[in-house]
């Protein structure tokens, strides 16, 4: 026994004393999956722990490094699920659990479908700021809101026109009416959960990491815009009369020309933020509707 003690006291002697196996020891310590995951490719069909680690190895090393640890420590797979999907929401990425891991990086989409008559069950507080655009929601159940056609084009161009405003308020109840009529450019605020579905998920690779953390932090600052822009549009009776004027005066545009590309159309709007002595300030803008705006 005493010899057998001896030999294994010479072998980690001479595995500090060799650079190759002390590189070794430290590789076999810190990445035991080394030789385990391919670099191109995420084996989908294993198990949500070995996807996640090979995720982490990939994208997080300092989440993978971590999860390792408590692998040699014994943790159990809920500790280690717990660590990664907290690790890897702090990162920017919202990970509710590790069996979602396995379908591309998680995506949630906010977006607006107006013919869907449980929006404006959710949503019956905005029903005023639609009300302009003559989206009638009947009473009781129904299969699905028949929205004109004039609805989008109108809506697009409110948007444009406020969100190219100076004054910081109207540009917010831009992004409101951006969200409303899907035309923020953030594909998380454009598309609903169902339609975000027919399109292949984003990748765990590094630069589907960068650019799925960009896309969410923009969808975040975009709603914290929406939410202000809900509320300055209640609180303003003159921008909701501002807005049923523009409104009105874009219909009368597309019901002469047939779109809204052909001209110039002057816009005026009213903040909803008043000078010191009460007096409403006044913003107006001239837009150019492109052709593909119709």
């Amino acid at each position: 026994m005493k010899s057998l003690t001896s030999l294994f006291d010479q072998l980690a002697v001479a595995l500090t004393a060799d650079p190759l196996l002390l590189l070794a020891s430290a590789v076999a310590a810190f990445d035991p999956f080394w030789n385990t995951f391919d670099e191109e490719a995420i084996d989908y069909d294993a198990d949500p722990l070995h996807i996640a680690l090979q995720v982490t190895r990939n994208a997080f090393p300092d989440i993978y490094a971590e999860a390792v640890e408590q692998l040699r420590a014994g943790a159990s797979y809920q500790a280690l699920e717990r660590l990664v999907c907290t690790a890897i929401s702090a990162k920017g990425i919202p990970l509710d659990d590790l069996e979602a891991i396995g379908w591309g990086i998680p995506l949630h989409a906010v977006g607006v479908d107006l013919e869907d008559p449980e929006f404006y069950n959710v949503h019956s507080d905005l029903l005023p700021l639609l009300a302009p655009f003559g989206i009638d929601v009947p009473d009781g159940e129904v299969y699905s809101v028949d929205v004109p056609e004039c609805v989008y084009p109108a809506g697009h161009a409110i948007a444009a026109s406020l969100l190219e405003q100076t004054d910081l308020a109207l540009r917010q109840v831009g992004w409101t009416f951006a969200w409303l009529f899907a035309c923020t450019g953030n594909s998380l605020i454009d598309y609903t959960d169902e339609a975000l579905s027919e399109i292949p998920p984003l990748s765990w690779s590094a630069e589907d990491v960068a650019f799925a953390i960009e896309l969410i932090e923009e969808a975040d600052g975009i709603l914290r815009d929406v939410q202000a822009g809900i509320d300055h549009l209640k609180q303003s009776p003159d921008l909701q009369a501002a807005l049923e004027r523009n409104v009105a005066h874009l219909y009368r545009e597309l019901k002469q020309k047939g779109k809204l590309n052909e001209r110039n159309t002057r816009l005026c709007w009213t903040s909803p933020l008043s000078s010191a002595d009460g007096t409403a300030v006044a913003d107006s803008v001239v837009l150019q509707l492109r052709r593909d705006a119709a």
